[in-house]
């Protein structure tokens, strides 16, 4: 089955302005490129048809402290619908992938 919609760039990156993050910045603390942040946020099919729940996991644990909790209740709700899960399972991809990197 196929996802109906799709990622919102705009939103994300009014997340990410939001938090007070440059495309670099952000793209250096989920271990992505700023030229992948940029055509992610401006929705490049290869980008958004490519991006998986790591990197919005990621995305949503490096400016969730920068963002109104208006902000974070959006984002919850398209990531839902987009992903098909909660916000526990995001905190949970999150956490699983930076004990992964703290064992390489």
């Amino acid at each position: 089955m196929g996802r109906r919609n799709k990622i919102s760039g705009a939103l994300l990156k009014a997340m990410r302005k939001e938090a007070d993050f440059t495309q670099g910045q952000l793209g250096a603390r989920i271990g992505i490129s700023r030229e992948t942040v940029s055509a992610i946020e401006n929705e490049k099919p290869e980008a958004i048809n490519a991006i998986g729940a790591e990197v919005i996991s990621m995305w949503h644990i490096v400016c969730k402290q920068g963002v109104s909790s208006d902000t974070r209740t959006e984002f919850f709700g398209h990531v839902m619908k987009y992903f098909g899960f909660s916000e526990q399972n995001l905190i949970n991809m999150a956490k699983k992938l930076s004990r992964s990197d703290k064992q390489d």
